[in-house]
């Protein structure tokens, strides 16, 4: 691979990392209203920033995958295998960890790590 080819695939890799922490973020929020409730509908965490389609959880399992600053909520389907790898998948949803540039992105917007919120 060349230098141009590694660069903007450790440049797609970090924008990844970054809209989908944006959508972390809000699940976040979620989560905090829906403390009580049995199962929530969590938003898909995948890199496509126009995707907003719901993920039925419940609240041990969002808790389970924001355990790593570099797990996030996808689809089945959703999941680009250029920026991350599938580490848990189940018939509702896939877990996926970033790789390369994107790693530290989802360290560093954490809202966990640098939120307040552990």
């Amino acid at each position: 691979m060349s230098n141009q080819a590694t660069s903007e695939l450790e440049s797609q890799r970090q924008r990844a990392a970054r809209n989908q922490s944006l959508f972390r973020e809000v699940n976040e929020r979620i989560e905090d209203l829906a403390a009580t409730a049995s199962f929530s509908t969590f938003i898909c965490e995948c890199m496509d920033e126009t995707c907003d389609a719901g993920v039925s959880l419940t609240i041990e399992e969002y808790e389970h995958i924001r355990s790593e600053s570099n797990s996030f909520l996808v689809l089945p389907g959703h999941q680009v295998p250029a920026v991350e790898n599938v580490i848990e998948a189940n018939d509702r949803f896939v877990v996926v960890a970033k790789i390369g540039a994107g790693v530290l992105v989802a360290e560093e917007l954490d809202p966990r790590k640098h939120g307040g919120r552990e």
